[in-house]
This record gives structure tokens, C-alpha cells and sequence, in this order.
């Protein structure tokens, strides 16, 4: 009894190392590409990276930033939230190594670029909402709590 409680353990320990070795790949699950239409994106320069922003321009003040879940391509979004938001300019960010964005996701990275974006945006847009579904909730939330936004409505 006492070996098959070490071998438990051992095991244990094994699986404990290997998910922090590959914590990263464990919780961020990139997409390869964006979907792009002509013109339908832009590459946001970044430090150490180009981060990529399916958008639909708008005239006016008004404009959303969307920051979505894992393991999505915001890019497919851009149809509904032109439909539901049709006076607001719309900003879909592709996190680091999404979407055919360059670099590596880390919640510094894509807190850091959300607030790079939101500053872009703001100020052509100074009525910006930021709204996040899923691992874009707290991308949001930061964003919020570091500038000046409103919710979306």
C-alpha cells in the first residue's frame, strides 16, 4: 500500500511540473489567421510586436472595442456587431499570436495592448465602449479600470 501511495505521488509531482512547464499552452489556444476582407483590418505596431485589429470604420464619436474569448477569431464578429452597434466604429483585437497577430499571448502583453488600442482609438472616438466575452472579460475590465470608458448599453 505505502508504494502504490508513492507511485500516486510521484505521478502527482509529474503532472504537477509538466502543467506549469506548459502553463502558457495550457491557457491561451491561438487561432492561425483572421478572416480579412479587403481592407477590413489594420496592424497595430506594438512593443515587440504587430498586433492585428479587424475593424469597421465609422465616422463620429462613438466606437467599440471588442476583446474576445480564447480560442476565437473576433474577426467573424464583425457582420453582428456592425448590425448591432451601427453607429459605433467597431475594433476587433486579435491577441499576440492570434489572428496572424506577431508575438507571444501573456496577460502583460495583451493587457499592455488593449490599452495601446483603446488609446488609438480614443482619440478619433472619445465615446468608446470596451466590452469583452469570456478570457476579452478581464482584458476589458483592465482596460476600464485604467482608462476612461463607458459600458457598453
Amino acid at each position: 500500500m505505502l508504494k502504490l501511495f508513492g507511485l500516486v505521488l510521484i505521478l502527482y509531482a509529474l503532472l504537477c511540473v509538466f502543467a506549469y512547464a506548459r502553463q502558457r499552452s495550457l491557457i491561451y489556444y491561438p487561432q492561425p489567421g483572421a478572416i480579412d476582407t479587403q481592407g477590413t483590418t489594420f496592424k497595430l505596431p506594438v512593443s515587440g510586436a504587430d498586433v492585428v485589429v479587424s475593424t469597421r470604420p465609422h465616422g463620429g464619436h462613438k466606437a467599440l472595442i471588442y476583446f474576445g474569448g480564447n480560442a476565437e477569431d473576433v474577426g467573424v464578429n464583425l457582420p453582428s456587431f456592425s448590425q448591432a452597434f451601427p453607429d459605433h466604429a467597431i475594433y476587433l483585437m486579435h491577441y499576440r499570436g492570434y489572428g496572424g497577430s506577431t508575438g507571444a499571448p501573456s496577460e502583460k502583453n495583451i493587457q499592455q495592448d488593449a490599452r495601446a488600442l483603446f488609446d488609438k482609438v480614443h482619440a478619433e472616438h472619445p465615446d468608446t465602449v470596451v466590452m469583452g466575452r469570456s478570457l476579452g472579460s478581464g482584458v476589458a475590465v483592465s482596460v476600464a479600470a485604467a482608462r476612461r470608458c463607458r459600458p457598453a448599453t
